[in-house]
């Protein structure tokens, strides 16, 4: 009795388990299908994976051409659902495709320097402050959180944090209201500045305004748009994507490099060049696909380099490709492995896995260094994309993004 009890719960549990199992596959599966792919012509729907899927196009589901939208000079001609299957057998997600205008952008790889300009005060904490008796208080507690932006006082417009300040004290112990953007929305909070001594005030907050570093441009479009670093310029404390109204692009010098080591990744190192007459173009937006804007001729003049097709990301192979980046004063193209390609587009901008190979560039940098994101990837005579990230503790490996997720910003 004892025996069929065992074999019944034997027998339970291994349908159990084949069914978890089952169930964990076709999640896993499903998953690694794209949501959308972008294609030159309905033809040209392909989806690249490890494992086989069949697909066909759902002719109902197009839509007018008059529908379009404009990404950076790329049309969206027309949409399509593309049905698909693993196996052929087990029904799985719909993959919309886009039919896109083929176009042209011009890889760049030479370094820059950015100033970006916060839209509004960030909020980096709260704390306590001590008045002139010595009495301890939280007057922002609970009132102003982390990611806040302080974008205005008593209505009066707040950009900077030495704005803010001189606002603080000139309003003394009188309340203040401030006029806050949380999470998309704006609010007015009340708080009552604390007399720390010789007419002093504080609020009790720490703050950060605007945001400067070098990076690599990654393109130019035919009509002057700029594209780089492939990932958004975030805050240091917060890992949060800073909120900007505008920047500015600036030439920089690549006077030395401190190598990466598993553990301690590298940097370009460098000085940024902040006179008018230095600057490369204003900046536009900060997201989290890279920094864009309007290069000015000084820029266009000194990337006279030839345009070329980009290459989608079922284009994309593992194995060779290069980098194109200038990391002693020279730009050059450095030999890289494509090592992994994430068709599914899970990570927006960690799309693939590359590996430098190139020994020159190992003997300057040991890898991928600080200054080097942005830098764009060239496969079979296409840029397929750009340099976003180094793993700390293999300074030879990192992430990069597809050039079209760049171009959908």
């Amino acid at each position: 009795m004892r025996l069929k009890i065992y074999r019944k719960a034997l027998v339970g549990l291994f349908i159990l388990g084949t069914f978890f199992t089952g169930i964990y596959s076709y999640k896993y599966l499903n998953d690694n299908i794209p949501d959308e792919i972008n294609v030159y012509s309905v033809e040209d729907a392909k989806i690249n994976l490890d494992f086989p899927v069949s697909y066909k196009i759902n002719a109902e589901s197009v839509e007018a051409s008059s529908k379009s939208n404009k990404n950076n000079g790329n049309f969206i001609s027309e949409k399509y659902n593309l049905q698909t299957k693993i196996f052929g057998l087990i029904p799985a997600k719909t993959v919309e495709v886009n039919v896109i205008n083929k176009t042209q952008i011009m890889p760049c790889g030479i370094p820059i320097g950015i100033y970006l300009q916060t839209n509004g005060v960030m909020i980096i904490d709260t704390g306590k402050v001590t008045d002139v008796n010595g009495n301890v208080s939280y007057p922002a507690e609970n009132i102003i959180l982390e990611n806040d932006y302080i974008y205005s006082l008593n209505d009066i417009e707040v950009n900077t944090k030495s704005q803010l300040t001189f606002l603080i004290n000139k309003y003394g112990s009188e309340d203040i209201v401030l006029g806050i953007r949380r999470n998309g929305n704006e609010i007015k909070v009340k708080v009552t500045p604390v007399c720390v001594g010789n007419d002093e005030y504080k609020i009790g907050i720490w703050v950060r305004d605007d945001s400067q570093g070098i990076g690599t441009l990654t393109f130019i479009t035919k009509d002057g748009k700029f594209g780089a670093l492939g990932h958004g310029i975030s805050d240091v404390d917060t890992g949060k994507l800073l909120g900007s109204i505008n920047g500015i692009l600036y030439k920089a010098d690549i006077w030395g490099i401190k190598k990466g080591e598993n553990g301690s990744p590298g940097g370009l190192l460098g000085s940024i060049s902040y006179e008018k007459n230095k600057e490369y173009g204003t900046i536009n937006s900060n997201t989290n696909h890279g920094i864009y804007g309007q290069a000015n001729e000084m820029l266009i003049n000194e990337c006279k380099f030839e345009y070329m097709d980009i290459g989608l990301k079922q284009d994309v192979e593992k194995g060779k490709a290069s980098i194109r980046c200038t990391v002693d004063g020279t730009l050059k193209d450095y030999e890289i492995e494509i090592v992994k390609v994430d068709y599914s587009n899970s990570h927006r901008n960690k799309g693939m896995v590359i590996e430098i190979t190139d020994k020159e560039l190992l003997d300057k940098t040991g890898g991928i260094v600080q200054g080097m994101s942005g830098s764009p990837i060239i496969q079979n005579g296409k840029i397929i994309g750009a340099v976003t990230h180094v793993f700390v503790n293999n300074s030879t490996k990192g992430y990069g993004i597809f050039i079209e997720n760049m171009l959908k910003h």
